[in-house]
């Protein structure tokens, strides 16, 4: 099996913020057609708020002591998921600066994300695809989120990544992405912290691109046959 399959896709709009209760600045769809989505999110726009260990079942996106300035690596410029041919998908972040080869930061993580989120306890599994620097190294992989209270999140297979010269971008089989769906809605993160951590019961992204809500695919070309049959003549 290519990934890990999740089952529902129950979509409002609350549910986009991927457990960020609030965002200041909306993101503007581009494209919203078959076999492309693409939304662009202003900058300046991130969720910067500290955790405490004092009380740690508040809303935060960043460690405490963590600097409330970050840099635009932490910010969505563009995210989309195109059809690029062959049955074929690419899922790409464009952001305000390039992402450093070794962050300094411990967890870091840019991901598409699918079936809504964890926002009104909206029904069945909710899963995505993530590229995750540990620390150490980086990775990218499909993932299912599997319970929101407590948080559980379940591992899928690996996927092919590369960075660009302003982003992050992931391809996968086109079949791999829908699963059983017809179409997909989607909206990207970027998080600072872990969606489950071993203290902060309710981390939360540090920027979200959520206006796009729905990917369908393109339909096969069709079949073009001209309205009168030709006809050989000799010469």
């Amino acid at each position: 099996m290519a990934r890990v399959m999740s089952v529902g896709y129950a979509v409002i709009v609350a549910s986009v913020l991927f457990m960020t209760p609030v965002f200041s600045w909306a993101s503007d769809v581009v494209a919203v057609v078959p076999g492309n989505t693409v939304v662009q999110d202003p900058a300046g726009d991130l969720q910067v708020r500290r955790c405490s260990v004092a009380q740690p079942d508040l809303f935060c996106s960043v460690p405490p002591g963590s600097p409330l300035d970050l840099p635009g690596w932490f910010d969505i410029k563009t995210a989309k998921i195109t059809e690029i041919g062959g049955d074929r998908v690419e899922l790409f972040i464009a952001l305000y600066e390039p992402v450093p080869e070794t962050p300094p930061v411990p967890f870091l993580v840019y991901a598409w994300q699918f079936e809504g989120s964890c926002v009104g306890n909206v029904p069945g599994d909710k899963d995505g695809i993530r590229v995750i620097w540990d620390g150490d190294v980086w990775s990218a992989n499909f993932f299912v989120i599997t319970g929101c209270n407590p948080r559980t999140i379940v591992q899928g297979d690996q996927v092919d990544f590369r960075f660009t010269e302003d982003g992050v971008r992931v391809r996968v089989g086109l079949a791999d992405l829908l699963g059983e769906r017809t179409s997909l809605p989607w909206f990207a993160v970027v998080r600072r912290l872990p969606f489950v951590h071993p203290i902060f019961t309710h981390t939360v992204p540090v920027d979200t691109a959520p206006d796009v809500l729905q990917f369908n695919p393109a339909p096969p070309p069709a079949l073009i046959t001209p309205e009168d049959p030709a006809i050989w003549s000799p010469r």
